[in-house]
């Protein structure tokens, strides 16, 4: 938001709240009371399965606003719960009405929201490709792929780091697997030279090999060409 004056003229007028990692924001089924628009920090979006198995769907960056929806009177209730997920997330509150005017005023803003939106969709639809993979393997080698796209910082030659730092248990839940077959086929990977990681460190991708192991050939042309998806 920093490059864009106008909006951030705009929410001075609201206040800007701080969480924790794991606060929750808005809980499923809860009528959200705000538009929330991300300063600094990353939101995770999931859902809980009737086991209580988290299963992540989203993750929100600075710049996104949440829930979409509900901010567009698509839904009356929030879809997901929408989580802190890095260790202080910085949010505006912003009133529902006062947002989508403001929207519906700013043409370069509402632009860069519809770009967010189709950044979004496409994310998701490269989700829902990776969890539809037979083999374990593949599961985490499409959602690895996914996250560099989404989440990936820009790459310097063929390494590129996300943005957000995961343990095996966030990609057990991104892929539906057990934590400890996720364990296992990381590693695997990890020796293959595609993947680095560490205790409390971002993982590390490198596209080259990444693109040589999946099975899809416009999968494998669809890399980072100057960063990762335009999501602010």
């Amino acid at each position: 938001m920093g490059d864009h004056p106008r909006l951030r003229e705009f929410l001075r007028s609201y206040p800007l709240r701080t969480y924790k990692k794991g606060d929750v924001i808005i809980f499923q089924a809860e009528a959200p009371r705000y538009a929330y628009v991300i300063e600094s920090g990353i939101i995770k979006a999931y859902n809980l399965t009737i086991n209580g198995d988290e299963k992540p769907v989203a993750f929100y960056k600075p710049g996104d606003f949440f829930p979409a929806a509900w901010v567009f009177s698509q839904i009356s209730s929030a879809t997901f719960f929408y989580e802190a997920f890095t260790k202080t997330v910085d949010v505006y509150c912003v009133d529902r009405s006062a947002f989508v005017k403001y929207l519906k005023d700013d043409i370069e803003f509402l632009y860069q929201s519809l770009t967010r939106q189709v950044s979004e969709e496409l994310s998701q639809s490269m989700h829902i490709n990776a969890l539809q993979q037979s083999r374990a393997s593949d599961k985490l080698l499409y959602i690895l792929h996914f996250l560099a796209l989404s989440t990936g910082s820009v790459p310097k030659g063929h390494e590129l780091k996300l943005s957000i730092n995961l343990t095996h248990q966030d990609l057990a839940n991104l892929t539906g697997l057990t934590r400890e077959t996720a364990a296992v086929e990381l590693n695997k990977l990890k020796k293959q030279g595609l993947v680095a990681y560490g205790p409390g460190k971002p993982y590390s991708l490198y596209l080259d090999k990444l693109s040589s192991l999946i099975n899809d050939r416009y999968l494998q042309e669809l890399t980072v060409p100057s960063g990762p998806i335009e999501r602010r």
